[in-house]
């Protein structure tokens, strides 16, 4: 005969409720590798895994969370978004945590996981245009100053006028190997959103850099173990890496706070300035949409309009 429980035995717990978040974080590594085989980038996975798991705590920890996806609805969807902006988020932070988890759950459908999405008809955050400021040609001048001959002096150089001469992302430049420059054709072979693959055109002075840099990589200890163009000193140097790079090499150049994305901007701004059309500018930067031509470099438009008057005014003509 069994033993009898002791009075003073800890009473067992009873098995946890189902909950419908321990459903979508357990589908959400099948989702990460049929977005990795369409060529989505590790920071992309990253991003969509987070705003799958902010939905998720948020369902779990509700009085009464759903028990399966199936009960998922959409005022669970308008209770989350609710919950993002009183926990003061940016309306782009919600917008873009939106329109991943709806991604997700548009994956689902098709994936015969669930027979229709709980986010259908719920309106995505709107986002107001925020105009990313591009640096000035003294600002830049001023960080390329503090790049001295060190290992790292030659590399930063190089990065900072890779993104301010090519607007590259961030995420593009880490990805590059020794293989992807063409110094005879000064461009960089670029891996961008997709798998989609262009040629990122170079100057002169970045050429030069570049070619500095590639002497001193020879010397890194890890030259030989990876084929990653940008080296830190312990491997391959990560997108975080270089966005702290950048951030100090600003602040030490008095600009305050700079991020790598606003380089980006200002190579937009610059070649727009210079007159390049918008086809060219499409080619160069990976973008599909005319609407990014809008965007980029928006914060200077007036400058630019400017310009433009000067080289074409009527009244000059009279």
């Amino acid at each position: 005969m069994a033993d009898a429980p002791s009075p003073d035995a800890a009473p067992e717990e009873p098995p946890a409720a189902p909950c419908a978040a321990d459903d979508l974080l357990e589908l959400l590594p099948s989702w990460h590798r049929d977005m990795l085989n369409d060529g989505a980038s590790p920071l992309t996975l990253k991003t969509y895994g987070q705003s799958v798991r902010t939905l998720a705590a948020h369902l779990a920890a509700l009085d009464d969370p759903p028990a399966t996806m199936e009960d998922i609805t959409r005022e669970h969807i308008k209770d989350w978004l609710t919950a993002m902006r009183e926990a003061g988020l940016k309306e782009s932070t919600r917008s873009t945590k939106f329109a991943n988890c709806r991604a997700f759950f548009n994956w689902l459908v098709a994936e015969d996981e669930l027979p229709a999405s709980p986010m259908d008809g719920v309106k995505q955050p709107s986002v107001k245009d925020q105009p990313v400021p591009v640096v000035a040609r003294e600002g830049v001048l001023a960080m390329l100053d503090g790049c001295d001959n060190t290992y790292e002096g030659r590399r930063d150089e190089a990065i900072i006028r890779s993104f301010a001469d090519g607007g590259m992302r961030v995420g593009e430049l880490t990805k590059l190997t020794v293989d992807d420059v063409d110094m005879e054709q000064q461009v960089f072979w670029v891996h961008g959103k997709g798998g989609r693959k262009r040629a990122v055109p170079f100057g002169a002075k970045t050429a030069r850099a570049v070619d500095r840099y590639l002497r001193a990589r020879r010397r890194h200890p890890k030259a030989r173990t990876t084929d990653r163009l940008f080296l830190s000193r312990v491997g391959p140097i990560s997108v975080d890496r270089v966005e702290k790079m950048i951030a100090q090499r600003a602040e030490a150049a008095g600009l305050g706070h700079l991020y790598p994305h606003q380089l980006r901007h200002t190579a937009a701004h610059q070649l727009r300035l210079a007159g390049m059309n918008d086809q060219d500018m499409k080619r160069i930067f990976g973008w599909r949409s005319s609407r990014m031509l809008e965007r980029y470099g928006a914060s200077a438009a007036d400058e630019r309009a400017r310009e433009a008057h000067r080289r074409l005014s009527f009244g000059d003509q009279l």
